[in-house]
């Protein structure tokens, strides 16, 4: 099963690079490698509401309160990188006015529901539980990226950029096939719109 080893040592092998044994194993290419890894993973995973990175959580309300406007904050989880979606009931319904903001040194959703519901993409840390997709964008933005400084090269930063651009589009593609699109709510001006033309059909 990959490690981040390997998915480090795929990137390193195209650029020509020495491949590592660990990300600590104080080698150039670990090194290179140690300084970006963690920043690339997560900008990635923020870069779009994957499904295999998606949790739901209730979350707890903070003993410290917004100052003005709001009622409540609720400190979200160590390990979340994006809010897809925030509700003050377990049926997902409806929307809710928040801010993401700072509450005794934490990243906090302030809102006056006085229950939240957030759905997140959260930082994974276990390429198995990527998709390969995933792995793959991820290896090529590594190879991008650290061309420069162990392969002195322009072109291979530019050519492995172009790829990863490439992949992850592919892999937002495929990761989208696994959710049915969610429900527009009543009333929104897409509907509406619907409604009306469906109507004018019907008259005509």
């Amino acid at each position: 099963m990959p490690d981040e080893t390997d998915l480090v040592n795929f990137g390193l092998r195209r650029i020509g690079a020495s491949i590592i044994t660990s990300l600590a194993d104080g080698s150039p290419s670990a090194n290179a490698a140690n300084d970006v890894y963690t920043e690339i993973r997560d900008d990635l995973l923020r870069s779009h509401n994957w499904n295999f990175a998606t949790k739901r959580l209730k979350l707890a309300q903070s003993s410290t309160t917004p100052i003005f406007e709001f009622d409540y904050g609720y400190p979200l989880p160590s390990d979340w990188i994006r809010t897809v979606s925030v509700h003050d009931n377990d049926a997902g319904h409806g929307t809710i006015l928040y801010r993401m903001e700072q509450i005794n040194g934490q990243n906090s959703i302030v809102t006056s529901s006085d229950e939240v519901w957030l759905r997140y993409v959260f930082r994974i840390t276990d390429p198995n539980l990527m998709t390969a997709d995933f792995r793959m964008a991820l290896s090529y933005l590594i190879a991008g990226l650290l061309a420069i400084p162990l392969a002195s090269s322009n072109t291979l930063s530019d050519r492995f950029q172009k790829k990863a651009d490439s992949t992850i589009a592919r892999a937002r593609s495929s990761d989208a096939l696994g959710s049915f699109p969610e429900l527009r709510p009543r009333g929104s001006w897409a509907s509406s719109r619907g409604a009306r033309r469906r109507n004018e059909f019907l008259s005509d």
